[in-house]
């Protein structure tokens, strides 16, 4: 297998696929241009392995040639579909946190009113977020990271005990996530360093909100795919690319665009109190 010359990064709630978890129907075909292209794909996400693969087989991504990697619940774990992009196969980067650590953050008001998402059923997970029954029934398997549902006044207090502990803490539409995690930016650091194939590839990273920042800013190009109302996520890097438009259509324009290799600099953002963007 020759080494890849790039590989890219990609979020998937809000960057692979919109708030409705559609998925676009040329998204099986950018896959196909990546692979063909030598180029592996790694889905970084705060989804759990199950719930990952199954963006992984939905986008047709092949285990052997040239892979993909699964980096899941916010970077805690690195999972790779053969050897030759990581030889572990996969890396454990934090320790697990049980459901009751958890209920532990929240205050004594409250622990009648939250439940972690282990608790519920995949019939409650699917009313609450949308999502397909089977999605719902794989969401339930975290390990290490537990999702805290209940009041958002209970998960805000909840939220901010576990930073004042040093813990990773994020209050999504639904659920308050918390974990011994260090984020995805150090797994994909971690499997850049590890993997003989990745070292010296060129990072394409996509994502759309603060939690893809700093893998954003660590990548050698970086995309930021806009939010539905047009906002975007502002980076520091003095240049990156933004989507033209949200996900899912935005995640395969700008990939489609580099694949082509037909940039387009249709506007430039320029502001002195932020850093330059240019559309893709």
């Amino acid at each position: 297998m020759l080494e890849p010359r790039s590989v890219v990064v990609t979020d998937i709630d809000g960057t692979l696929i919109d708030e409705s978890y559609v998925l676009s129907p040329r998204a099986r075909y950018i896959s196909a241009l990546l692979q063909a292209a030598n180029v592996p794909l790694v889905l970084a996400t705060s989804k759990t392995r199950e719930e990952a693969w199954i963006y992984a087989r939905r986008l047709g991504l092949s285990p052997e040639c040239p892979g993909y990697v699964l980096i899941v619940e916010e970077g805690a774990v690195v999972e790779a579909s053969t050897p030759r992009l990581l030889p572990e196969g996969r890396i454990e980067l934090a320790k697990p946190l049980r459901p009751s650590e958890a209920l532990d953050l929240v205050p004594g008001r409250c622990k009648s009113r939250v439940l972690p998402i282990q608790h519920l059923a995949p019939g409650v997970i699917s009313s609450l977020t949308g999502l397909p029954y089977y999605e719902a029934d794989a969401a339930k398997r975290r390990s290490y990271t537990v999702a805290l549902h209940g009041p958002r006044d209970c998960l805000e207090e909840a939220r901010e005990k576990a930073l004042s502990l040093g813990l990773y803490a994020r209050l999504g539409r639904h659920f308050l996530i918390v974990g011994r995690i260090r984020g995805k930016h150090y797994a994909l650091r971690v499997l850049l360093e590890r993997s003989p194939l990745l070292h010296s590839a060129t990072t394409i990273s996509l994502g759309d909100s603060g939690m893809d920042a700093l893998m954003l800013e660590e990548s050698d190009t970086a995309i930021v795919v806009p939010k539905p109302d047009g906002a975007w996520l502002r980076l520091r890097k003095p240049y990156y690319h933004v989507a033209m438009a949200p996900a899912p259509e935005g995640w395969v324009d700008a990939l489609g665009a580099l694949l082509g290799n037909i940039i387009g600099f249709v506007r430039w953002v320029e502001d002195e109190a932020e850093p330059l963007a240019y559309t893709l």
